[in-house]
């Protein structure tokens, strides 16, 4: 061969490893290859919501360690790569960063609270990485974003459907609701949401009190609530504070009802409360490790089957292996050629998508991105040590 033809060989074969290269690093194309599917996790694991991320991310731990088992996706094994954001904007920002330019992820699950994933909207879109977020906040898909889908409901659902069943279930006489929360922007929007349909349904909305997510006292603000005569408290925060809100009530002597939004009534509120939580409520867009729905029947046994002594994990696992689900079904339909365009167009195809009763059918479109409307009522069962339905799978009006 002449040098000439070499050098125009050794070019072209150059020219080829380049534009491989940079197709790859800027996420544009992956295709299928032994290659493992890279995907980001971004979690609080020490931080103030580390009581959520824990066990968030053990689901989506065990979910994909069972999937990689049976075969992965389409011939292909799903490599999970966690972060930890310790429930802040910097860090999440900083763990995006990572994910995206030195893991090369795919997608991200959780991407820490409402306020991280609203601080990355903008690298989101332009780096087109496929996020199923932690955050139920309406915010999310409203206006719809291109590679940002919920789970299932949002808080627009649960607290129109909580508000609801005080004044069309339980018709309560004259209710006097009030709120708490955190001076976030979950907690913030969630307010919104209470404020607008107090006014639909003609009733009094009589306070909000502010207080933090790992608050560990709630006395000032259930003191302030007893002054106010609210005989109905919606509470949008963790577990733990929702343990120290209804301490902290028994404690003076004041006994409203009380209904939490999903991350507030794990069954850790029914264990750890004992009598203070005898009526506490919650509206739940995803099922319950003791509920009996096939959906969980299986997440048991699977989980039992890599970890026989776990310790039975609270919704926020059962909310993980639901992602996970959606997940997969989004990179099957995808294909071979994966990148943040195609498993964004394949997850608008989902269409009544039979999640077993983990939550209601899952549907997707280009203009609808939030999973579904669906929600189901709970209530602390003191003795058991949980919370039991009290309602089916149910929607609201708006």
């Amino acid at each position: 061969m002449k040098r000439g033809g070499i050098h125009s060989y050794v070019f072209l074969i150059m020219v080829f490893f380049i534009a491989a290269t940079f197709s790859l690093c800027n996420g544009k194309s992956w295709a299928k290859s032994a290659e493992a599917i890279r995907i980001g996790v971004v979690m609080d694991m020490t931080g103030p919501a580390a009581v959520m991320g824990i066990p968030f991310t053990n689901g989506f731990k065990n979910y994909f360690r069972h999937l990689n088992d049976m075969g992965g996706i389409n011939g292909q094994k799903v490599k999970l790569t966690i972060e930890d954001d310790r429930y802040s904007i910097p860090m999440a920002v900083a763990a995006f960063k990572k994910l995206v330019f030195r893991d090369k992820v795919l997608a991200i699950l959780g991407m820490g609270g409402t306020g991280q994933t609203t601080a990355l909207f903008p690298h989101i879109e332009k780096h087109k990485i496929v996020i199923i977020p932690l955050s139920w906040s309406w915010t999310m898909t409203d206006p719809i974003r291109k590679f940002i889908f919920t789970p299932g409901n949002d808080n627009k659902d649960e607290i129109n459907i909580i508000m609801e069943y005080i004044v069309n279930t339980l018709k309560a006489k004259d209710p006097r609701i009030a709120v708490i929360s955190p001076d976030v922007e979950f907690g913030k929007s969630g307010v919104r949401v209470a404020k607008a349909k107090a006014q639909k349904l003609n009733v009094a909305l009589v306070g909000q009190e502010i207080m933090g997510v790992g608050a560990i006292d709630g006395s000032s603000q259930m003191l302030s609530l007893k002054r106010k005569k609210a005989t109905h408290v919606i509470i949008l925060e963790t577990n733990g504070a929702t343990v120290a809100a209804v301490r902290a009530a028994k404690r003076i002597g004041y006994f409203p009802k009380y209904f939490g939004s999903f991350h507030a009534f794990g069954d850790e509120v029914a264990k750890i409360a004992g009598d203070a939580a005898k009526e506490v409520h919650g509206a739940a867009a995803f099922g319950s490790w003791y509920d009996s729905s096939d959906g969980i029947t299986e997440l048991k046994k699977i989980t039992l089957g890599i970890h026989p002594e776990i310790t039975p994990p609270n919704r926020y696992y059962v909310k993980a292996w639901i992602i996970s689900k959606i997940m997969r079904e989004g990179l099957i339909r995808a294909g071979e050629e994966l990148n943040g365009d195609s498993i964004a167009n394949a997850l608008e195809t989902i269409q009544n998508l039979d999640m077993s009763g983990l939550t209601g059918p899952i549907s997707y479109s280009p203009t609808k991105h939030k999973g579904n409307d669906y929600a189901r009522l709970y209530k602390a069962d003191v003795e058991k040590g949980y919370f039991v339905p009290i309602t089916d799978w149910v929607t609201a009006t708006h």
